[in-house]
């Protein structure tokens, strides 16, 4: 796929995704805010902001992996140094963070997976039954540089990318963690109904154990609402 994505131009663009909300993307763009596009690892991400970058909006994908290089000239990876945020070395955490405000602050777009595991600085919210860490730094740095955080939900359905864009959620950096904790709150709320509706789809480092331990509990609530229903019935009926 890696291979395969920088060949995607507009005319792959046009047949196969379906887009909506873009109006909101293209808004917050032209009050000449930065955007931290936060999503979640559901459905294909690459095919989703690469697909954008073919529609002519310059991506910036922030990456926790280091850097690959193609064993081949002819081939080329898409998450080249120029169009991507290399976090990968935790020496590096200063300068790391000088780039990400920089690119927010001059009215750039970052793509984040928002459950991705790294991050030193986390606070617990509610997702899929549980109490889950989330890392805050990209959503502090985000409200640092002004820019709007937007919620981005990408599909695969009947051969198409479903992309989503969602009205930016509004905070403040000076708030802490206590504005973080509502953002993420917000955000995982979403990312966890479009979840339990296409959970074949969703990949995150929460994914199986945290889906399994969900429909675990709640086949198991569902048995005992049952039991409890059916018990009622025939006490009725006794009476």
């Amino acid at each position: 796929m890696r291979y395969l994505i920088p060949l995607m131009d507009i005319n792959i663009v046009h047949r196969f995704p379906q887009i909506e909300g873009l109006n909101v993307l293209d808004r917050a763009l032209k009050e000449g805010r930065g955007v931290l596009l936060m999503a979640g690892h559901i459905g294909i991400p690459h095919l989703a902001f690469n697909a954008l970058r073919s529609m002519g909006y310059d991506i910036i994908l922030l990456s926790g992996v280091t850097p690959k290089k193609p064993k081949h000239r002819r081939f080329r990876y898409y998450d080249t140094p120029e169009n991507t945020i290399f976090v990968h070395n935790p020496s590096l955490s200063g300068e790391y963070k000088r780039s990400i405000l920089e690119t927010l602050r001059i009215g750039k777009i970052i793509y984040y997976d928002a459950d991705a595991g790294e991050g030193r600085t986390k606070v617990t919210v509610p997702f899929l039954g549980r109490e889950m860490d989330f890392p805050t730094g990209m959503i502090h740095l985000a409200l640092q540089a002004k820019a709007a955080i937007l919620p981005f939900i990408h599909l695969y359905q009947h051969g198409k990318i479903k992309l989503i864009f969602k009205e930016p959620i509004e905070g403040h950096w000076k708030e802490g963690e206590d504005s973080y904790r509502r953002i993420l709150m917000e955000f995982t709320k979403l990312l966890e109904s479009y979840i339990l509706l296409h959970p074949e789809q969703y990949m995150g480092i929460y994914g199986p154990t945290v889906l399994a331990n969900y429909y675990q509990d709640h086949q198991q609530k569902d048995i005992f609402s049952r039991g409890i229903r059916k018990t009622s019935t025939v006490k009725d009926g006794e009476g």
